[in-house]
């Protein structure tokens, strides 16, 4: 790193509302305007099992809380790359690289005093990459004179405003990431939003969960965040992904949002893009599937039953519900010398240089849990991910977007627990309902008016649905008159035609 004097961050300690912490080295003094601040060490133990430590200052980093960060080891070994050979259905559900989200988060908003001189190094790439020049009152001097601060903390408007002598423009750490100086933008949706859809639509700022029932408007709190983060905020396009579970809901999704530049993605889509990262493959068809399976595997040819359908089953459960293949095979009886096949049918694949619709998300998981330089350039598109039907993620689904998602977590997941169709593949309303359990520190929102039925249909549905044991406590209303036509808006303006 840089030492010239320059690189002297004058701003020290920085606004309260900023919420910048400190690196300081082994045994450092506690500067001045951290007296009240926590302090954690990182040494070598912490190191080897980083997760509760990471967890403390991810919650921080979330809240803008002044921390002080004792460094006790060398940064070249923190900021080691992770990877594990470990096959994805041996891994435990909620895996993670703890030592780069430490890593992540020791420096993501933190001064380095370790030399005994605060530096903002933000501030210095700011300069580097972005053409900025040093200011005396904030971080840096725009190219258009304006003094600014470069922001560590969660992307978005901060929960607490800067006090007028330092309300200055903010600039992200993401953007200087990319060379630019984009200043956060601060206008509200355009669109009319009915209350709780807006709320949705502007969360500030890190993870966030949204349960959205069936009629309450959903696509269009996708679409309107989307349409926020990239047209109101200012946030790069290349840094903004939305995933939808299908191609009819992402051509919805694009259909909505032709006036944007936006990456809209399923999620093999997602996937088969990380896979032809590391090398092209022809996609093929349940029928070419069938065509290797016959050379693998021996099976009593029954009148009226299909001898491979069990297998594809099998194949199924451990591509994207992250089942031991030994332990499927015990659990259905039908799929004799399965386990063992398992290597051999995915070794089969990789030498006619092809995968089946399972194989792209399974091989994406692989490709993200090795090779940690592909891991980081998917991560920059996964650095804010809008991802729809939550409910519906499959153990594999969940995985895939938790490593796309990367160290910081900028997940904006949108579902509803009383919806899950997909539970053969794993696919749980608990993914949904312990979010927080994902992506620590969530915000959670609720839309809470249906627009599509009348008010019987509504109250039924709620009565029903209420015996759920797996679900996240709602409230539902309609948004209807009791004799009003979906299809027949009142003439003034209303929350029915606001939820189109």
């Amino acid at each position: 790193m840089p030492t010239s004097s320059t690189s002297v961050a004058t701003s020290f300690p920085g606004p309260e509302g900023l919420g910048r912490c400190v690196v300081v080295a082994d045994g450092g003094p506690t500067p001045t305007g951290y007296d009240d601040a926590l302090r954690v060490r990182i040494d070598h133990d912490v190191l080897t099992t980083p997760d509760h430590v990471a967890a403390i200052l991810h919650h921080r980093w979330l809240r803008r809380q002044r921390t002080v960060i004792e460094m006790a080891v060398d940064n070249a070994a923190a900021r080691e790359p992770e990877s594990t050979d470990a096959a994805p259905y041996a891994l435990p559900a909620d895996h993670a690289f703890h030592r780069e989200r430490l890593h992540f988060l020791t420096w993501a908003n933190s001064y380095d005093l370790r030399s005994g001189t605060p530096r903002w190094w933000h501030g210095v790439l700011a300069e580097r990459r972005g053409g900025a020049t040093h200011s005396e009152l904030g971080d840096i001097v725009l190219r258009d004179g304006r003094h600014a601060w470069v922001d560590g903390g969660p992307r978005g408007p901060l929960a607490t405003p800067l006090p007028a002598e330092a309300d200055l423009p903010l600039v992200h750490r993401e953007s200087v990431g990319l060379g630019r100086l984009t200043v956060l933008g601060t206008d509200q949706p355009g669109e009319v939003l009915a209350p709780d859809q807006l709320a949705a639509v502007t969360h500030a700022s890190g993870p966030a969960r949204i349960i959205a029932p069936a009629g309450s408007g959903k696509t269009r709190v996708l679409t309107a965040r989307l349409r926020h983060l990239l047209r109101d905020r200012g946030v790069e396009t290349e840094l903004v992904t939305a995933l939808a579970y299908n191609t009819r809901a992402a051509a919805e999704m694009r259909e909505r949002t032709t006036d944007l530049r936006a990456s809209i993605r399923t999620l093999h889509s997602l996937a088969l893009w990380i896979c032809n990262l590391d090398e092209r493959r022809e996609v093929i068809h349940e029928r070419d599937v069938r065509s290797i399976l016959d050379g693998l595997v021996t099976t009593a040819r029954i009148p009226n039953q299909d001898p491979y359908q069990p297998y594809l089953e099998a194949l199924a459960e451990v591509r994207l519900a992250l089942r031991d293949p030994e332990e499927v095979e015990a659990a259905r009886g039908d799929v004799d010398g399965f386990a063992e096949m398992f290597d051999g049918f995915r070794a089969e694949l990789a030498r006619r240089r092809v995968v089946d619709f399972d194989e792209q998300i399974y091989r994406a998981i692989e490709l993200l849990l090795t090779r940690p330089e592909l891991r980081q350039q998917v991560q920059r598109v996964g650095t804010h991910l809008l991802v729809d039907e939550f409910q519906d993620l499959t153990p594999a689904f969940l995985l895939l977007v938790r490593l796309t998602a990367g160290p910081s977590l900028q997940v904006f997941g949108v579902g509803d627990d009383d919806q899950t169709i997909y539970s053969y593949a794993g696919a749980t309303p608990d993914h949904l309902v312990d979010f927080d359990r994902w992506f620590p520190g969530a915000a959670s929102h609720a839309l809470e008016v249906n627009y599509r039925c009348p008010p019987a249909v509504v109250d039924a549905a709620v009565a029903l649905l209420s015996h759920n044991r797996d679900r996240v406590p709602k409230t539902i209303r309609s948004g209807r008159l009791t004799h009003e036509p979906a299809h027949e808006p009142p003439h003034e303006p209303s929350d029915v035609e606001v939820a189109r």
